[in-house]
């Protein structure tokens, strides 16, 4: 059998969000697109997963595009493939007995890490509510497992969790959104990123890698029963009801034609941009549509999603 050639893949969280790769390795998708996709690091969210696509240590990694504007600001080469969502499906959701953010007052917010999404995230809707960080408690807990079960314990008052944790938590245990922090902040959801580096010194495989992406959307959108077994099994908390329930929302949210949000990307640039000595970065910058512009353009029309939003 012919030796395919391998490129890593790295994933900031366990979440349907960021699980696109582990559903097209598991359906055959990248072997068929003549890639051996192997999953070097799980839960390597915030600025720990581009110090490692920078240090080369995996050729591709999901996740935020906080961390990857922050990362081209200092100078770096990580780019943006294609996004499966525009906004996050990301939330703050408060334990049963918070039912309005005032509530939050000497208690305790579990996010991920400060410097990422979830805490940036966080940190913003506290200011939208008047409470300062003597009123309420950033803790960085790393993982969405951890800050799950930090809630169900009672630990925390409220935690940064994806969708999946808050369907499953409020039909599990009663958890409460507090703020959708996707439709508030309207920052650019989860990113496929890889660097310029490699993108130019191996673009045959690139290119193939975001065809597979391209793919496996169009799977996981129109063959539920092809991808629910995979989602399980990476998320690791799923019964049959949350899965299905799950699904139909991710189903809803992902793109055939996985632009980012340029309005989304903009509102990240812009958030830095007092924080750098540089010019503020453009668009092109931070992404390079090239490989994505070609796969759809083989693939044919598809539903659209603008990417203006």
């Amino acid at each position: 059998m012919k030796t395919l050639p391998q490129v890593r893949l790295a994933l900031g969280l366990r979440s349907t969000a960021q699980s696109l790769g582990v559903i097209g390795r598991d359906a055959g998708i990248f072997r068929a697109q003549g890639l051996d996709l192997r999953i070097a690091r799980e839960e390597t969210a915030g600025p720990e997963g581009v110090r490692g696509l920078i240090a080369g240590e995996y050729e591709l990694a999901e996740f935020g595009a906080v961390p990857l504007v922050q990362a081209v600001y200092e100078g770096h080469d990580p780019v943006i493939l294609l996004a499966a969502e525009q906004t996050n499906a990301l939330y703050l959701l408060g334990a049963a007995h918070i039912d309005t953010p005032r509530a939050l007052a000497g208690g305790r917010i579990g996010v991920l890490s400060m410097p990422g999404q979830t805490g940036v995230s966080a940190a913003a809707m506290l200011d939208k509510w008047d409470l300062s960080r003597a009123d309420v408690e950033l803790l960085e807990l790393g993982t969405y497992p951890a800050i799950y079960q930090a809630l169900q314990d009672g630990r925390i008052a409220a935690g940064v969790l994806t969708a999946d944790y808050g369907i499953a938590g409020t039909i599990a245990f009663g958890l409460r959104k507090l703020a959708d922090l996707g439709e508030e902040l309207r920052f650019q959801g989860p990113i496929l990123a890889t660097t310029r580096r490699y993108a130019s010194a191996h673009p045959e495989r690139v290119q193939r890698a975001v065809a597979a992406y391209v793919r496996t959307i169009a799977l996981f959108v129109e063959q539920p029963h092809r991808v629910l077994d995979s989602m399980q099994r990476h998320l690791g908390f799923l019964d049959h009801e949350q899965a299905l329930a799950v699904h139909a929302f991710y189903a809803r949210r992902f793109q055939h034609r996985p632009y980012p949000s340029e309005a989304g990307m903009k509102r990240v640039i812009d958030l830095y941009a007092p924080s750098y000595p540089r010019p503020a970065l453009r668009l092109e910058d931070i992404w390079d549509r090239s490989f994505l512009d070609r796969s759809l353009a083989m693939t044919g029309p598809r539903p659209t999603t603008s990417s203006q939003g």
